[in-house]
């Protein structure tokens, strides 16, 4: 079951021909302007996360040469044993 969040009133300012072209969108997807203002944000918030870890991803490839030789299923007590330490 899909729990509701609590909504917000909010006051912003659009252009004329921005207004008209939300109330157009409204009518033809016969749902409230904001609705369609709350799809919009998240639809650019879902895009702006996905290029962040698109980013994340091609740092991590860039970094990847520093990293070769190493065993990846080597476990932090194996490495304090070949270090000679206790910790």
């Amino acid at each position: 079951m899909k729990v509701k969040s609590r909504k917000v009133r909010k006051n912003i300012t659009l252009s004329k021909e921005t207004e008209e072209k939300l109330k157009e969108l409204a009518r033809i997807e016969n749902k409230p302007q904001s609705e369609l203002i709350e799809e919009l944000i998240n639809k650019v918030y879902k895009e702006i996360e996905k290029e962040k870890k698109l980013e994340a991803l091609k740092r991590i490839k860039e970094r990847r040469k520093y990293f070769t030789g190493i065993d990846p299923n080597i476990t932090i007590q194996k490495i304090k044993e070949q270090m000679g330490s206790e910790l």
